[in-house]
């Protein structure tokens, strides 16, 4: 699956149209965009939205920034805000896809007593025994987001927190909030920091501060919890995104490091080329062969 995309945020692909800023969820049906589109969704990314496709019947092949996979249904593809995502999609598959602004997103995992983001996207397969119940509850948040009644906000979130849970409990790799040490947490801060953060700073001492450590601790629970130190995952965020530009942007590597902070497009070509082992020009393209 060959795809370019446009790496410019927008809220309904292919429309002009805005996610309005009272919309708490956007439900519509898998096959009332994706059928208009021929079945091919190019590459794209939203700002403040987080998706989740929920795949019935038919398959598709997904493009996840610059990871591709092949998935049959029924399955759940859930992609967080700011993560490119493309898709060629079976003619007459069958879903439906829940776009949730931020806020709500966030109160609702709240709610669970789970404080972090959805920063990662990941795809989870739904078990014959569960299908019927995914089936009706997606069913239920479709016609509570399309039909307006009385206490709908608090409806859409109980059954957002269903869904939720659900797919908390699909994942095996999920720790519970409450059970977080304190280095942990300090590790999501960071880590969230540097996903706001990371074109404007790219100083360790700078994101340690803001969480109110030292620059020796912050290393130090970084090695801890994930096993690199904190510059490193500051680079790994630098990395997606210049590889997200380089796949999908048509513009000069020197602009492409500009927009990362980069006074210097030469210092991003060796930074780029000791990290990847490539320069940015010949990773893209080999990204297009």
């Amino acid at each position: 699956m060959k795809m370019f995309g446009n790496l410019e945020f927008v809220d309904f692909y292919g429309e002009d149209g805005a996610f309005a800023p009272h919309t708490l969820l956007y439900c519509e049906a898998l096959v009332q965009r994706s059928e208009q589109h021929n079945w091919t969704i190019q590459p794209h990314r939203h700002r403040q939205i987080t998706q989740l496709f929920v795949v019935l019947e038919g398959g598709v092949e997904v493009r996840l920034d610059t990871q591709q996979y092949k998935r049959s249904a029924p399955v759940v593809i859930v992609i967080p805000q700011g993560v490119m995502h493309g898709f060629d999609w079976q003619a007459e598959s069958q879903g439906v896809v829940l776009s949730v602004a931020s806020p709500m997103l966030q109160q609702a995992l709240s709610s669970l007593g789970l404080h972090r983001r959805v920063d990662q996207p990941f795809i989870t397969a739904i078990p014959d025994t569960e299908r019927d119940f995914v089936t009706q509850l997606c069913n239920l948040l479709q016609q509570e987001a399309n039909q307006p009644a009385i206490y709908q906000e608090a409806m859409l979130q109980a059954l957002l927190q269903q869904l939720l849970i659900w797919l908390l409990r699909a994942r095996t790799d999920n720790k519970e909030e409450s059970n977080l040490s304190k280095s942990e947490r300090k590790v999501r801060q960071f880590q969230q920091l540097i996903e706001r953060h990371f074109t404007q700073y790219h100083q360790v001492s700078w994101y340690a501060n803001e969480i109110r450590v030292s620059q020796a601790h912050l290393n130090q629970i970084c090695r801890e919890q994930t096993g690199e130190n904190a510059l490193a995952l500051i680079h790994k965020v630098l990395l997606n995104e210049a590889k997200r530009y380089l796949v999908f942007a048509d513009m000069p590597v020197a602009e492409i490091a500009e927009r990362l902070g980069f006074s210097d497009p030469g210092y991003f070509n060796k930074f780029f080329k000791r990290k990847v082992g490539t320069s940015p020009a010949v990773y893209r393209r080999q990204s297009q062969e």
